[in-house]
């Protein structure tokens, strides 16, 4: 029966990637192919593969819900006002000649205290990139400073899963973890916030935003009063460390009830735009700006996540990571030991295509050379933290990447190059360990 299941399930999400041109899930899914069939020919029967593949396929299931949620939040705000009204007094306020780097500075100040890429993503990050259309900047730079924000907020926040998850696999008290993370960040941080000034004052938003302002005015009961508490749950309940899920299932009901009550929406379309997405204004000035969420829209996230998952099963099954780490165990100093832990890293996130399934594969590679280097694990999770936390974010098929790209609805490619913090946390990091750092000797 659990191999009926599982051919059914993998003909159907074949079928629907390659009726849909999904390039990535085609991709992910002949990679996944490839490898089942060399476990086959290494001796492992169909039944065992199919058996580890459905197990680990599993494990799917709670980043699965998390992506049921965030395309609901989205849809929830823009249907309740929320993120329009962001819009509306973000073109007020925030300085034009300076938009870039604001988009920066805001999302990595909101993605602190939700402690979600995801969820700031899906909230502010939607905000700032309509903005960025109304006023004819290019999107693929103000994506990479929002993804550069969102995964500050998500390697250094008490609230953050990831951050969590590597203190867990360490062995320490996550605040002890925030606090020696500290000096890494500082230099990027600052490296990245110069660039982005420099970038906005070549890159400079559009002023000549009246129309939209006033359409949204115009389409929006944008009572202040209102339309913000959805923003304001989420934030208090982050602070109260309650569960993301309920608290982003708190802030959809609310935006909801905002959506009827304020706006004026029937219940009815207000389901529809949870479910299918917020697709209001289609031939109007606002259809580009103001749209977007919804629970279907995360359907080929999804599906990269499920085959990503099943696909280390195999890998497991192929004994891999177990050759992976005998090729890094011959280092003699610290800035080899973090290289390698990088490049282990970016290995983990290619194939694993999901930021937890790489977190937690490059820790069981490594942790071992730096048990046997006699490496604290406080450091440890310092160096898991600015690698295999921040690069899963610009591999194209790695849902860290590919969902906050679908979110904001830019290409998964084409940001790369702007996303300057991604890349600073590793660099900034190995030269440390290769020049100033004094023991450099392990």
């Amino acid at each position: 029966m659990k191999k009926i299941l599982f051919l059914f399930m993998f003909f159907f999400l074949f079928s629907y990637v390659a009726v849909n041109k999904f390039t990535l899930g085609i991709i992910v899914f002949i990679v996944y192919m490839g490898f089942a069939l060399l476990a086959l020919k290494k001796g492992n029967t169909l039944n065992s593969v199919i058996d580890i593949s459905f197990e680990y396929s599993k494990k799917s299931k709670v980043v699965l819900m998390i992506f049921i949620f965030v395309g609901a939040l989205t849809a929830s705000w823009l249907s309740s006002g929320t993120i329009p009204g962001i819009v509306y007094f973000g073109i007020k306020f925030i300085n034009p000649g300076l938009f870039i780097f604001f988009s920066f500075l805001i999302t990595s100040i909101i993605a602190f205290f939700l402690g979600s890429s995801f969820g700031t993503a899906s909230t502010i990050g939607i905000a700032l990139m309509a903005i960025a259309r109304s006023g004819n900047i290019n999107v693929n730079i103000v994506g990479a400073a929002i993804i550069s924000g969102i995964y500050f907020g998500d390697r250094w926040s008490p609230l953050s899963s990831s951050a969590n998850l590597v203190a867990s696999l360490a062995g320490i008290d996550i605040y002890s973890n925030l606090k020696n993370m500290v000096k890494s960040m500082m230099i990027p941080y600052l490296l990245t916030s110069l660039f982005y000034i420099f970038l906005s004052r070549n890159y400079v938003l559009s002023t000549n935003e009246n129309s939209i302002s006033g359409l949204i005015l115009n389409t929006y009961n944008l009572d202040i009063r209102f339309i913000f508490i959805p923003v304001a749950s989420i934030v208090i309940f982050s602070l109260l460390r309650i569960n993301v899920r309920i608290s982003m299932g708190i802030s959809i009901i609310l935006a909801s009830v905002i959506a009827v009550i304020i706006q004026k929406e029937e219940l009815i379309d207000v389901i529809k735009y949870l479910t299918l997405g917020f697709y209001k204004f289609n031939g109007t000035s606002l259809e580009k700006i103001i749209k977007g969420g919804g629970v279907l829209s995360m359907l080929n996230a999804s599906i990269l996540i499920v085959i990503s998952c099943s696909l280390v099963g195999i890998f497991e099954q192929l004994n891999i990571l177990h050759y992976i780490k005998n090729k890094i165990t011959n280092v003699k100093t610290r800035a080899d030991l973090f290289r390698n832990t990088v490049i282990v890293s970016f290995i983990t996130g290619m194939v694993g295509a999901n930021q937890t399934i790489a977190v937690i594969m490059t820790e069981n590679i490594v942790e071992k050379v730096y048990d046997e280097k006699k490496i604290e694990r406080i450091h440890l999770a310092k160096d898991i933290e600015n690698s295999a936390i921040v690069l899963p974010a610009i591999i194209p098929w790695n849902i860290a990447c590919y969902l906050p790209c679908t979110m904001l609805g830019i290409g998964s490619i084409k940001f790369i190059p702007f996303a300057a913090y991604i890349y600073l946390i590793p660099i900034c990091t190995y030269i440390y360990y290769r020049f100033i750092l004094k023991e450099k000797e392990i």
